[in-house]
């Protein structure tokens, strides 16, 4: 899978304004519903957990549902009131996670 894409409105704000982030990761999203061109199912492999922490603080989390489409975007906004890593984790029903890191850094 390929890196995430993240878009941050202000990666320096003062403390209080408010940063909204868009996110969006490619994934398959494969609900178990479809089949092969052989007839043979394909597994279910969804992103099953979502979670944002800014430094080290959660932020933001959501356990997708299979109806969601393939490359989920999130667009999510919150209060600046400290700065630090801000770090997103997909996690999917393979185990595997996709994690994207952005700096935050609170203007003087």
């Amino acid at each position: 899978m390929s890196k995430p894409r993240i878009w941050i409105s202000n990666r320096k704000p003062a403390k209080g304004d408010v940063v909204t982030v868009r996110a969006m990761v490619a994934h398959p999203m494969e609900t178990g519903l479809r089949k092969q061109a052989s007839g043979e199912m394909i597994a279910r492999n969804i992103i099953s957990a979502f979670t944002c922490t800014l430094g080290g603080e959660a932020l933001f989390s959501w356990q997708p549902e299979p109806a969601v489409s393939p490359s989920p975007y999130l667009e999510f906004r919150f209060i600046a009131s400290s700065g630090g890593a801000l770090v997103m984790q997909w996690t999917d029903d393979a185990g595997t996670t996709i994690t994207a890191r952005e700096e935050i850094e609170l203007a003087a």
